[in-house]
């Protein structure tokens, strides 16, 4: 979403520079116009050639307000003395580009050059004024009056050139805000997409990962008593069944809640310690056994302690199988006071070197449940039986 302000409809075909451009040039028109307006009496046709090129020279530079004020303020000085060395009156002209000067040095420079361009804005008015003046006669009190008249004119102009700047300088503080604004959103934004990018994707490595390990545990049990044990194998095949609709189901229900809008798709309970037992009985297969040790009360365990469990549990045991083949494997669950300790470890491997399934996302799924829950995880080669161990603590409170 752009939190811009939207542009006038005039200007949006218009870049910053192109404004600008066509302001310097809109001042420049001006300058011309009050030149023509406001031309002194002038006796000789030197003069009045001379006073134009001042009126040309100030129209100049005025085009360069914008891209170079310090070059812009002291052709206008040079023009404004030239025009009143040729000249004792005053003129409307000189008096409508001092102002200008004032304004410009106090939206276009920066400190110090800011005061020192006003300071010779003011000195020039001054000297042009008190020098005597035909019109003026020879009356002190009547140069004084006109001084100091000058001197509230080119406050006024210096004042609107700093309402001008500070106003502009509030405009792009503003719009650089809601541009940082911006990034964080657009930042914030790819974070949650990346989180639940990962969440999903562990929650499908878990759910397909563990139903096609059972069922391929169930397989090769199967094919291990075909010949032997009718009845066991027809018992495996139907696991293998179950098993299938199962992950179907639970992947259906996954789309599901991606494609909903508002509201969310009903989903079925969340696993817990207390379908682990459950979770065990399908990777029980002949040439290995699955050893399941409770320790305390697993009621006690919060919602999210416990499907963190499970799954880690899950995602051992689909580990197990695909890297180590038919082993025996304890599975050892103790919830404590405050925390819940996990140990899952099995055998020495029975599959041959060299044909072990390369080690993909599991391990780091785990351990991103286990950093969610700022607890403890410990993973690697067994000394005692050369197998696996995996070690988790889940630290909880009790509401």
């Amino acid at each position: 979403m752009d939190l811009r302000p939207a542009a006038p409809a005039v200007g949006r075909w218009l870049t910053d520079d192109a404004r600008r451009l066509l302001a310097d040039v809109a001042l420049a028109a001006a300058v011309v116009l009050i030149g023509q307006l406001g031309q002194p009496a002038v006796s000789s046709a030197s003069d009045r050639a001379w006073y134009g090129v001042v009126v040309a020279g100030c129209s100049i530079a005025m085009l360069a307000r914008s891209r170079m004020p310090h070059v812009c303020l002291t052709a206008l000085a040079g023009f404004l003395l030239l025009h009143l060395v040729l000249t004792e009156e005053l003129s409307v002209f000189a008096a409508a580009v001092c102002l200008v000067a004032a304004y410009i040095s106090q939206t276009q420079l920066e400190p110090p050059g800011r005061w020192v361009y006003l300071a010779l804005t003011y000195t020039g008015a001054m000297v042009a004024i008190l020098t005597p003046d035909p019109m003026l006669g020879e009356s002190r009190q009547g140069r004084w009056a006109v001084a100091a008249f000058a001197c509230a004119m080119i406050t006024v102009a210096a004042l609107a050139g700093t309402l001008r700047r500070r106003s502009r300088a509030r405009v792009e503080l503003a719009l650089d805000r809601v541009a940082i604004l911006q990034a964080q959103q657009h930042t914030e934004r790819r974070l949650a997409a990346s989180e639940e990018r990962t969440r999903i994707a562990r929650e499908v490595h878990d759910i397909l990962g563990h139903s096609l390990g059972a069922i391929a545990v169930q397989a090769e049990g199967a094919r291990y008593v075909l010949t032997t044990d009718a009845a066991a194998a027809d018992r495996a095949l139907a696991d293998i069944g179950r098993l299938s609709r199962g992950a179907v189901g639970e992947v259906q229900e996954l789309v599901d809640v991606l494609r909903a809008d508002d509201e969310p798709a009903a989903l079925r309970p969340t696993p817990t310690l207390r379908d682990l037992p459950e979770l065990v009985g399908t990777f029980q297969h002949p040439g290995g056994s699955v050893r399941l040790l409770l320790d305390g009360e697993t009621g006690d365990v919060p919602a999210h302690v416990g499907v963190a469990a499970y799954r880690i549990v899950q995602e051992a045991l689909t580990n197990v199988l695909k890297h180590a083949g038919r082993v025996p494997v304890m599975i050892r669950v103790r919830v404590a006071e405050r925390r819940t300790d996990l140990l899952v470890l099995n055998g020495r491997p029975t599959r041959p070197r060299g044909t072990a399934t390369v080690l993909g996302h599991g391990l780091t799924g785990m351990k991103e449940r286990v950093r969610a829950l700022g607890g403890t995880f410990d993973a690697g080669p067994d000394t005692a039986t050369g197998g696996w161990r995996v070690a988790a603590t889940l630290p909880w409170e009790r509401p």
